[in-house]
C-alpha cells in the first residue's frame, strides 16, 4: 500500500503595528493559525491590539490566509 505524504505550507503573513510601533514583521505561521496566534508569535497581549484586514477588523479568532497583510491596531482605553 503507498504512503500518502502531504506537505503543508506554512503560512506567510505580514504584520504592521499601528500607531505605537512602526515598521512590518514577517511571520511564517503554522496553517490554520489564527490571528491570536500571530499577535502572541509577536510576544504582544491579544486583548490589547485590534487585527485589522482589507480595513476591516477580523475576529482574533479568525485563521490567517498564506499572503495576508494585517495591521495590529493598538486599543487605546482610559479616561
Amino acid at each position: 500500500m503507498p504512503i500518502l505524504t502531504l506537505s503543508v505550507r506554512p503560512t506567510r503573513v505580514e504584520i504592521t503595528l499601528l500607531p505605537t510601533r512602526k515598521g512590518t514583521r514577517v511571520l511564517e505561521m503554522d496553517a490554520g493559525s489564527k490571528a491570536e496566534d500571530a499577535i502572541r508569535a509577536l510576544g504582544l497581549y491579544p486583548d490589547a491590539w485590534i487585527p485589522v484586514r482589507d480595513d476591516t477588523p477580523i475576529p482574533i479568532d479568525e485563521e490567517l490566509r498564506d499572503g495576508d497583510r494585517l495591521r495590529l491596531v493598538a486599543a487605546v482605553s482610559g479616561g
